[in-house]
């Protein structure tokens, strides 16, 4: 997939202000070790319960969004969505839960921290998830990186292509874009995020974004990690850990 453009959705909201400060972004992604289900139930049951507490407790300024994968993925079971106006909240928030009894039982297999800025291709544009609570069923997130060739094209070279990109994503109105960005704080250029109701329709998003031109200046947009959006009590329930 190449760089991100505006969602119809989205582009409604295009004209209201960028927040004054920048917003960061986490994605933490786990597994559960197998060895936890065998536990006795009475135990489980209890180190459940304090994993519940606190995610709800959580740190102060850190919203948190479940989602599950398992059954997507084979390194993923679920992940959370963090999303707070310091970076320094995130370690907090991942000790916190590690430091309860099922966090003891928990491997962190991808970690994405990003940061919202304002895009060269649409000025004042603001992230689908900074208008209010999550509504979509889905969310799709994956980091990904554009080749050393495509920042040394010229400006309106590049706009020309995202142009194209942008009538694509007017194809598929029930895929909300989030777009953060990773330079300089992970692996990567930027971490996505796509809120839908239709798997299906991603799907076709993503196909067709295949055939434009800015595809060629990809290096890489995996691993792509599908989640279902939970509370976290539904979280631990889908997760059979008690």
């Amino acid at each position: 997939m190449s760089e991100p453009s505006v969602t119809p959705q989205a582009a409604q909201h295009a004209a209201s202000p960028a927040p004054a400060t920048p917003t960061f972004v986490d994605f933490l992604c786990y597994t559960v070790e197998p060895s936890f289900r065998r536990r006795p139930s009475a135990e489980r049951r209890a180190a459940v319960d304090e994993f519940v507490a606190a995610v709800k407790r959580g740190v102060p300024g850190v919203e948190v969004r479940p989602h599950l994968t398992m059954g997507f993925r084979a390194d993923c079971d679920f992940f959370f969505w963090l999303i707070s106006k310091e970076m320094e909240t995130f370690p907090a928030f991942t000790a916190a839960i590690l430091g309860t009894e099922l966090g003891r039982h928990l491997e962190l297999t991808h970690a994405w921290p990003a940061v919202t800025k304002p895009s060269v291709y649409s000025k004042g544009h603001r992230q689908h998830f900074e208008l209010g609570p999550a509504t979509a069923k889905y969310l799709f997130i994956y980091p990904f990186t554009k080749t050393h060739e495509w920042y040394q094209l010229p400006l309106e070279k590049r706009r020309e292509m995202m142009t194209v990109h942008n009538e694509v994503g007017h194809q598929f109105p029930g895929v909300l874009i989030n777009t953060c960005y990773q330079f300089g704080l992970g692996d990567h250029d930027f971490m996505l995020a796509f809120e839908t109701d239709s798997p299906k329709e991603f799907s076709d998003l993503v196909q067709r974004l295949r055939e434009t031109q800015a595809r060629v200046y990809t290096t890489t947009d995996i691993p792509l990690i599908p989640g279902v959006r939970a509370t976290i009590e539904e979280l631990v329930a889908a997760l059979a850990l008690a």
